[in-house]
């Protein structure tokens, strides 16, 4: 049984940009229509600063990843939709460059070793960070497992995704590559939800 402030699972997903968050108040994706959700943390704006010990990377500081967009991803290897959405997202990250691309995966109030046996078993290309106590978790306003955040380059949150996504969707490539020009950071799209 989860303690009372584990965050909940997921199983679907919205995303938007924050030029469009009033225009997708119903949207649909993949068949059914989906209710928008708003971001725990304002559009536009620098999110709180990030910086956890990862499993086999050190130390990761958000601030050290300045110019880059970066996806800022929390999850929990307890929950089924995160270890659904992995393979995706290993995939996602070794398409986008790393000169221009980073993602930071923060795993939510696990033991080191529970989570070391898992990504032993299933290893990813990307740091994951250990956020033990939940710190990140509640400076972040997270709700809900999984969640992502993704960053411009001058690190201000353009997209936010409450649920999974399904990351090999060209739709969602194409969308995390706009924000890496500066001419694409005010485009808006939707991206579809990973199939239940």
């Amino acid at each position: 049984m989860l303690a009372p402030e584990a965050p909940a699972c997921r199983g679907t997903v919205t995303w938007y940009y924050s030029s469009v968050v009033a225009a997708l108040a119903l949207t649909t994706l993949g068949g059914g229509p989906l209710l928008a959700r708003e971001s725990p943390l304002p559009f536009g704006q620098g999110v709180p600063s990030l910086a956890l010990n990862s499993l086999n990377q050190g130390r990761q500081d958000l601030a050290a990843l300045q110019g880059k967009v970066v996806l800022v991803h929390f999850f929990a290897t307890w929950c089924e939709p995160c270890r659904e959405e992995r393979a995706g997202l290993s995939r996602l990250a070794g398409r986008l460059p790393n000169r221009s691309f980073a993602v930071l995966a923060v795993d939510v109030g696990e033991v080191e070793l529970r989570v070391r046996r898992f990504f032993d078993a299933h290893p990813v290309p990307f740091p994951v960070l250990l956020d033990e106590d939940r710190a990140a978790l509640k400076a972040w306003k997270v709700v809900g497992l999984p969640s992502s955040f993704v960053l411009d380059p001058s690190h201000t949150l353009r997209l936010y995704a409450g649920g999974p996504v399904d990351w090999d969707d060209p739709e969602a490539v194409r969308l995390l590559e706009s924000l890496a020009d500066p001419a694409g950071a005010t485009a808006g799209g939707t991206l579809p939800p990973l199939d239940e």
